[in-house]
């Protein structure tokens, strides 16, 4: 069976800078993994609010590994800056689609810019992966508020799935 290429979430935990109103910004971006094709969404070093997006996605991820693939169950994963967000489908046991969208208000316009095929342990290790590099980076800074809170959480209740 061929290998599905991998999406990653990516981020740069350095790149962190927590505003006045305690909001923590950085850098945050999917990549596919197909070095033939490889593509990023919305572009390398999008900044957002990284700790509160991957809380966010992290929940809707730990759903969709629990469904099962004839469900066609579907989550939604939107980033806090901009009209950006992404969406992912179950398509098999161990394979997700993921489907990226900006969607703009003038004129109501919704364009699919990528479609990824990913697998679902690879996407999901990715998202925890990601998740534990800010929140690490937070606590080395003593940054802790209730985003930081909600990420720990999503990631200790799906502490089974690997980071490596």
């Amino acid at each position: 069976m061929r290998r599905l290429p991998s999406v990653d979430v990516v981020v740069d935990p350095t790149g962190l800078v927590r505003a006045e109103s305690g909001a923590i910004a950085g850098p945050i971006w999917l990549r596919d993994g197909d070095p033939d094709v490889q593509a990023d969404f919305p572009e390398v070093g999008w900044v957002d609010l990284p700790v509160a997006v991957l809380a966010s996605w992290v929940q809707e991820l730990q759903r969709l590994t629990r469904a099962l693939p004839s469900s066609g169950l579907q989550a939604s994963c939107r980033f806090m800056d901009g009209p950006y967000y992404f969406t992912v489908r179950v398509e098999s046991a161990s394979g997700w689609v993921v489907r990226c969208f900006e969607a703009r208000e003038r004129p109501t316009v919704e364009a699919s810019v990528h479609e990824w095929k990913t697998g679902s342990s690879a996407f999901m290790a990715s998202a925890v992966r990601a998740g534990r590099a800010v929140l690490a980076q937070c606590d080395t800074r003593g940054w802790w508020s209730r985003d930081t809170e909600a990420l720990r959480r999503c990631l200790e209740s799906g502490s089974q799935y690997r980071s490596g």
